[in-house]
């Protein structure tokens, strides 16, 4: 895999004119690339892309979204999920959630602008976990860094006091 930060959004949607629809909203003005399957099937087999959202329509034909959502979850646990239904059942929301995705967004109404706005703030959350790791890390170095000062000092102490003792 590339050094660079992944930059893939699946759209998983069955129908082509909602999905296009997505794609052309959801591109503008934006540094990720996505790409459009009309199958769960589809964006199973190319999980090897390792996209950093998927937006899963929840009623796809063959495996449907909720499938299509654990095996994501089971290949690529990390992998942000936002699905998208004219499904009102909170019971299918609760479930949905308990199996990993992030959201849930109803394609009626302004369905379209909750999707860049839940889209924006998963990224963001991304981008501040990795950036508290990165300290987190950048401190590990650097306190372990004070333990091996701390032990050259000791050591020279001791050899300098045994040398006024003799």
């Amino acid at each position: 895999m590339s050094t660079k930060e992944n930059k893939y959004v699946f759209i998983v949607e069955d129908n082509e004119l909602y999905s296009m629809m997505l794609d052309y909203i959801l591109s503008q003005n934006s540094t990720y690339q996505f790409i459009r399957y009309r199958t769960g099937e589809e964006c199973i087999k190319n999980l090897y892309l390792e996209p950093c959202i998927i937006i899963l329509d929840y009623g796809l034909p063959g495996i449907n979204g909720y499938e299509t959502l654990l095996e994501v979850k089971k290949q690529k646990p990390g992998t942000h999920v936002i699905i998208l239904s004219v499904n009102r059942d909170v019971g299918v929301v609760e479930k949905l959630l308990r199996a990993g995705a992030d959201d849930y967004v109803l394609k009626q109404g302004h369905g379209e602008t909750q999707i860049i706005e839940k889209i924006e703030t998963i990224l963001k959350k991304d981008a501040v976990d990795k950036n508290i790791f990165r300290r987190m890390r950048n401190k590990s170095v650097f306190q372990k860094a004070l333990v091996i000062l701390f032990f050259i000092v000791l050591s020279l102490g001791l050899l300098f006091f045994k040398g006024q003792i003799s």
